[in-house]
């Protein structure tokens, strides 16, 4: 079997780097410390098992593309946590929810205390959070080194620095690349928990004039959101070019960074293992 290699420097909220081409196998690397199963929902959500205070078996969604940590109100509730009101930019609006601090959780062997979280009706956020406790976001991933998801065997490999790590961790932002679509520089948010691509109508009009959308454009739902849906083609990973479907959105939320066009779910690139190193800023793949 021929395996396909590319990689992407990441970026951290608004800061971009050109993309780069190289040809390589990717291999879990012996050194990772924290193996952790998963169950993929919906052929593309990460479900894993951990631990808060005393309640296990939980269900948690890892989402790079959320930059905190999000529990269920139910979960709140059964810890009984005091709360204070807060937000959360979720894609298309800003969602009033609450605070608090989860005084232990526990992710394969990593284990956190006091983390501040959001607190929220996860199936109010997202149409495929179905009985799941938690969303797992940057300010905990980013604890790790690097991010290892290996779809083909079902596991999710943390590389873990020193505790201290967790002091920058928690006040982490979004992952962003720099892709070439046709040609054009477009700026994405890395998310593993989104299905494809999802753009900016507004965003695409005023940075992308010459992207070229093919295919029915029709109406569409993907959870709880709705907009379009069209095929985006000559989308540029590594070597070679990819299409994909494409969700858009008529509007940004203004609280989303001026030069960010949408979010890029790494299910688009149909890879079988896909690496986020945090310590280097760069995204890997690898394709059958």
């Amino acid at each position: 079997m021929k395996l396909g290699f590319g990689w992407l420097m990441l970026g951290f909220l608004v800061v971009y780097s050109q993309a780069a081409q190289a040809q390589q196998t990717l291999h879990p690397a012996v050194s990772f410390e924290n193996f952790v199963p998963f169950q993929l929902r919906c052929g593309f959500l990460i479900v894993v098992e951990g631990r808060v205070g005393s309640l296990a078996p939980l269900k948690f969604i890892l989402d790079t593309g959320a930059t905190r940590t999000v529990i269920d109100s139910k979960l709140a509730q059964k810890l009984s946590l005091s709360r204070r009101k807060g937000q959360l930019l979720n894609f298309d609006r800003n969602v009033k929810v609450d605070r608090t601090n989860l005084p232990e959780l526990q992710l394969g062997s990593l284990t956190v205390r006091n983390l501040p979280v959001i607190v929220g009706d996860l199936k109010h956020l997202s149409g495929f959070a179905e009985g799941v406790d938690a969303i797992i976001g940057l300010d905990l991933l980013r604890a790790s080194q690097s991010l290892l998801i290996d779809y083909q065997k079902g596991v999710v490999t943390f590389r873990t620095p020193s505790p201290d790590a967790l002091k920058d961790a928690k006040h982490a932002q979004v992952l962003t690349i720099q892709l070439p679509i046709q040609g054009q520089p477009v700026h994405l948010t890395v998310d593993t928990g989104l299905q494809g691509l999802l753009l900016y109508q507004d965003r695409v009009r005023r940075h992308l004039t010459e992207l070229k959308l093919s295919g029915t454009i029709s109406q569409a739902h993907a959870g709880r959101l709705t907009g379009q849906t069209a095929t985006l083609a000559g989308i540029r990973v590594g070597s070679g070019e990819l299409q994909s479907s494409a969700l858009l959105l008529r509007h940004a939320p203004d609280s989303l960074p001026y030069d960010l066009d949408g979010y890029l779910g790494t299910e688009a690139l149909h890879a079988q293992m896909i690496e986020l190193d945090f310590a280097s800023n760069t995204l890997r793949w690898q394709t059958k």
